[in-house]
């Protein structure tokens, strides 16, 4: 069952396209492009066990991307229908583990292999995007699992949230928990920018939200004209 509040949380939209790109080795490669460092050498591998597949990696002949290869995936099979939320996963986790050292691409280009091959670009300001507002989901999730709906509420949009109040988002939240029972700790799985119709930005950032009886996705979008992590909550839901 889908739960949505609010406005309701736009879909992840990334604009994946197929591609006829080959899988890599399943170790970390170089191209004339560039040769990639042991830390990012690292993040590549860590990229491959968080699908809980294979991963390689190699800098584009141009210089511009870092080529981010997973094949062989478990999740991605079980789960194909989410490929957009795990590509972004894949490009956060090489981006959050690739180092200090200043890259010298201009983003991360992820090639998931399935039985059709899609190439989904991110752009290294972008991900800095992500990493900025990382907190903001954080504090969501750990106010939903100790049942904070004081401090909950205060990271939506008052404009969004109109009339209902602090007992409303409560009656909310916990209505679920008769069927999937309390939360007990949030695993983040990915993000996506989006657009309104009227061109406003918004970023979602996604989970799974371990529950007592079964799990359920925690989903939240945040709109990025907000500076700050109070009142930038434009929605969420318990779903992706």
């Amino acid at each position: 069952m889908k739960y949505t509040i609010l406005l309701g949380l736009l879909a992840f939209v990334l604009g994946c396209k197929p591609s006829t790109t080959e899988t890599g080795n399943s170790t970390a490669a170089a191209t004339a492009g560039g040769q990639l460092n042991p830390e990012q050498q690292k993040a590549v591998q860590l990229a491959g066990t968080s699908l809980s597949g294979q991963a390689s990696g190699a800098i584009s002949a141009d210089g511009k991307a870092l080529e981010l290869t997973i094949s062989n995936s478990a999740i991605l099979n079980d789960e194909p229908d989410l490929v957009l939320l795990h590509g972004s996963r894949a490009a956060w986790i090489f981006y959050k583990n690739m180092g200090s050292e200043k890259p010298s691409f201009e983003r991360v280009e992820v090639k998931v292999v399935m039985d059709t091959t899609f190439s989904l670009p991110y752009k290294l300001t972008d991900l800095a995007i992500v990493e900025a507002r990382m907190p903001t989901v954080d504090a969501a999730s750990k106010y939903l699992i100790a049942g904070d709906f004081d401090n909950f509420y205060k990271l939506f949009d008052p404009k969004v949230m109109g009339t209902m109040q602090v007992e409303g988002l409560r009656g909310y939240c916990t209505q679920v928990e008769p069927t999937y029972g309390k939360p007990l700790s949030f695993d983040f799985r990915g993000f996506s920018f989006n657009k309104t119709s009227g061109g406003q930005d918004f970023l979602s950032l996604a989970g799974n939200l371990k529950r007592e009886i079964k799990d359920t996705p925690f989903n939240i979008s945040i709109d990025l004209t907000k500076p700050g992590m109070e009142q930038s909550l434009y929605s969420f839901m318990f779903d992706y």
